[in-house]
């Protein structure tokens, strides 16, 4: 089927009665040419084109009006009428209709018309080649280009410069300096759109010196402005700016008057060079030009000055631009972000919104929307958010940007801890997308709505808006590693398996995270990893993470010894304080000095998370004084590093310096946590120092307002039992607010001490609960008789072990490590 066929079949007669019909009133707006009146006039007058007088001369008259028209059906109705009317074989016709075509980016229809020219010329090819590069299919372009040439066609300048923005775009360097040669034969490449495409080809090649070279070749007066600005732009780029400012001066002398963007580039020089003065000496050349209003001109002063720290200057700047866009607010309120004062920013934006935004009607851009939002969220903004809220879904309609603006304040009202706010927007939202449910789940996440998460997830599932990414399932996994028991969490690596996100070794590494934070699931997290067919450093720093998390020191050593074979090893601080804290639980001091070499030669000893380890390691080995002389060394100490090392003196019995180092460590203005108070109650527990535990104890609450968990009173029913106060320790277990099988660690720890200092009654009594609370729990029948043998009790001794035979508990074999050289 011919073209003629295709369009008549696709323009039925029904459409075309009811099209030519309406355009009269129409179109006869667009022109006061009495000619194309008369024409627009004539297509509505059905089937009589021919006997109406309507001659080439109006065909013409309405090709060269098809620009003014927007709706895509009256061009395709000039088109059936062109064919019917018999005018169509002409190429002039042919050309304006498939350039309609084109504009409207329907590059289908456009080709099938070229297609069908029986004889395209030097317009057809050039249109069809603009049309391509323009709608951004730069392959076709070239394509196009290449068949031209090679069909005899003597390309002109603007399909040469075409071509040229294409090969610049898809980096086609070396089809650039063909179609460069091609000019220099035509004789082009003076022309002005020629030579700035060229130049352009050789900045983005990054050849500089050529392209100096290609533009002094141009005559002085034939050197138009977006050449100037293509070179000195590239200087700028490369950080040269005295030769920028040396074409700059001899642009303004050489009879070419630099532009807004010329002022732009060079202004935007002033800012990478962090010149204040030259910013100021080209902010008065371009008030003497009159370029200070112009909105490039004065957005690019706006973001020298902000970037300069001159915020005073960038907001005056700002307030005298009579028109305010996007770009410029982004450059603003960066500014006060860099300076630290966001908030400031964000209120003189709501001032710009409130005063020439409300009344012009005028809206931000996705982008500066996403900006504040995020400023806002980081800033814990609530009200502002909330006014911002207001003013953006009382403005927006177009649903794409309600969409990107939804999930920008789901990601806000969860940052603000306003989980209401956020599950509201997204339950108004139509149909949300991928990226809301990860946001809203996120959001959930982030405040331990652990339960909320997985049940958003079950509903993603069943929803059809969108499915799980690989990143959702990453929070997935994330929130099962807080819920016990683990069958959530099962569930997510089944549904990972099924849909094959098990090949992404992030998703993998998560999974291997999340078994090993249940002591009775490792073996899950080694199978994982052992079914891992990419194994990347966060797989490698997972597996090794979880066996030192569960005890598994030795195992922890082996991975890294098979990741230091493997071709994409390296380290990070996350792998070398694991396996540090491998050689602290192993108390292996050669090996912990091997990996104490392996940080300084990798550069990570100034890493005070590694330097905190380095210092564990030696604490735990015995080593003290190595220990104590990094501490010493290490330079701008943070809580991690003073907690590492007045623990190390609390497992080394140095219960006095851990205390003196836990008042240098206020002094030094730090304030301790929770972790920190586990060490130094600890030393006191060590070094008997049962007031001063007290006071340590309940400063926690009193004085830095610290929640005081099991551990805390761990440590102090420890100190209680050391110090033979074994009434008031049960008097503390007691009164503690933890549930009756929570508090099995504490009646463990009192049980250890009644077994030191003999105290039958109450350790029976204790062991009697322990028993009751975990019958398989193999220490405390142990413990227990070991109280009865150090009185002498042998019957009660045996009973005991006897009763662990026949409930058939058992003690795991202790073990001792020895390094041997060799």
């Amino acid at each position: 089927m011919n073209f003629s066929n295709k369009c008549s079949v696709f323009f039925t007669h029904k459409i075309l009665l009811s099209a030519f019909s309406s355009w009269a009133g129409r179109l006869l707006s667009f022109s006061k040419n009495s000619v194309t009146k008369r024409s627009f006039h004539l297509l509505g007058i059905s089937g009589k084109q021919k006997n109406s007088g309507f001659c080439f001369q109006d065909c013409v008259s309405l090709l060269q009006h098809l620009v003014d028209i927007r709706d895509p059906r009256y061009g395709k109705s000039v088109h059936s009428l062109c064919i019917k009317t018999g005018f169509y074989t002409d190429v002039f016709v042919q050309n304006n209709i498939m350039r309609f075509y084109a504009n409207h980016g329907d590059l289908v229809n456009a080709h099938l018309l070229f297609e069908e020219i029986p004889e395209p010329n030097l317009v057809s090819c050039t249109s069809l080649i603009s049309s391509y590069v323009h709608d951004g299919q730069y392959d076709n372009g070239l394509r196009m280009f290449s068949l031209m040439c090679r069909s005899g066609f003597r390309p002109n300048e603007f399909g040469f410069s075409v071509a040229l923005k294409a090969c610049r775009i898809m980096q086609e360097f070396v089809f650039g300096m063909v179609i460069h040669g091609q000019i220099l034969k035509c004789g082009f490449e003076s022309c002005s759109f020629c030579s700035s495409s060229i130049l352009g080809i050789y900045v983005e090649w990054g050849d500089v010196e050529h392209a100096h070279k290609f533009f002094h070749g141009i005559p002085l007066g034939e050197r138009s402005e977006a050449s100037w600005n293509t070179l000195i732009d590239s200087y700028v780029q490369m950080s040269d700016p005295n030769e920028a400012l040396n074409l700059f001066r001899e642009m303004m002398h050489s009879g070419v008057s630099p532009n807004g963007f010329t002022y732009g580039i060079i202004i935007k020089l002033c800012a990478n060079e962090l010149n204040p003065e030259l910013g100021r000496s080209i902010h008065a050349q371009t008030v003497k030009v009159g370029f200070e209003g112009d909105v490039i001109v004065g957005g690019a002063l706006v973001d020298v000055y902000a970037k300069l720290g001159l915020l005073d200057d960038a907001c005056q700047m700002f307030w005298n631009l009579e028109e305010k866009d996007n770009m410029v607010w982004c450059a603003l309120l960066a500014g006060f972000h860099h300076v630290g004062d966001t908030a400031k920013g964000l209120n003189y934006y709501f001032m710009f919104l409130s005063e020439e935004m409300m009344q012009v009607g005028h809206m931000p851009s996705q982008s500066t929307v996403s900006y504040i939002l995020r400023a806002l969220a980081n800033h814990r903004m609530l009200k502002q958010g909330r006014a911002l809220h207001a003013y953006i879904f009382t403005s927006v309609s177009d649903s794409d940007c309600k969409m990107c603006t939804g999930n920008a304040l789901i990601e806000m009202y969860a940052k603000c801890g306003a989980v209401d706010n956020a599950k509201m927007v997204f339950k108004a939202m139509t149909v949300p997308n991928e990226f809301s449910w990860t946001t809203i789940m996120s959001g959930f996440c982030q405040l331990g709505q652990f339960e909320e998460v997985l049940r958003l997830f079950r509903d993603m599932l069943s929803s059809l808006s969108a499915k799980p990414s690989q990143f959702t399932v990453l929070i997935a996994v994330q929130a099962c590693m807080k819920l016990e028991p683990l069958d959530g969490g099962k569930q997510v690596h089944s549904y990972v398996i099924k849909v094959g996100f098990d090949s992404h070794p992030f998703v993998e590494s998560s999974l291997v995270s999340m078994y090993s934070a249940f002591k009775n699931e490792i073996q899950n997290a080694f199978l994982v990893f052992s079914f891992m067919k990419e194994r990347d450093l966060v797989s490698w720093c997972a597996m090794i993470t979880a066996c030192v998390q569960n005890g598994y020191y030795e195992e922890a050593l082996k991975h890294f010894s098979e990741f230091r074979i493997a071709p994409n090893f390296s380290v990070d601080e996350s792998i070398l304080s694991s396996c540090l804290s491998a050689c602290a639980g192993l108390a292996a001091i050669e090996m912990g000095k091997w990996f104490h070499a392996c940080v300084i030669k990798t550069g990570f000893e100034s890493h005070l998370h590694v330097a905190s380890s380095i210092i564990d390691m030696y604490s735990k080995c015995g080593s003290i004084k190595e220990a104590c002389q990094l501490f010493n060394k290490t330079e701008d100490q943070n809580l991690v590093t003073w907690t590492a090392m007045l623990s190390g003196y609390a497992h080394n019995g140095l219960g006095r310096e851990s205390v003196e180092l836990f008042s240098r460590m206020k002094e030094a203005g730090l304030k301790p946590d929770s972790i920190t108070f586990v060490g130094v109650l600890t030393a006191c527990s060590h070094a008997g120092l049962v007031e001063e535990g007290w006071q340590f104890f309940n400063s926690m609450t009193s004085d830095y307002g610290l929640e005081v968990n099991i551990n805390h009173y761990a440590c102090m029913v420890d100190l209680l039992g050391r110090a033979q106060q074994v009434e008031a320790a049960k008097a503390l277990i007691e009164k503690a607010p933890f549930h009756l099988k929570s508090k099995h660690l504490l009646w463990k720890t009192l049980l250890g001490a009644c077994n030191r200092h003999g105290n039958i009654e109450i350790g029976n009594r204790i062991a009697q609960m322990l028993v009751e609370l975990k019958t398989n729990e193999p220490s405390t029948y142990v413990l227990l008789s070991n109280i009865y043998a150090s009185a002498s009790m042998w019957d009660n001794s045996v009973e005991v072990r006897s009763k662990m035979k026949a409930e058939n508990v058992y003690k795991q074999p202790g073990s001792s490590w020895i390094q041997v050289a060799g």
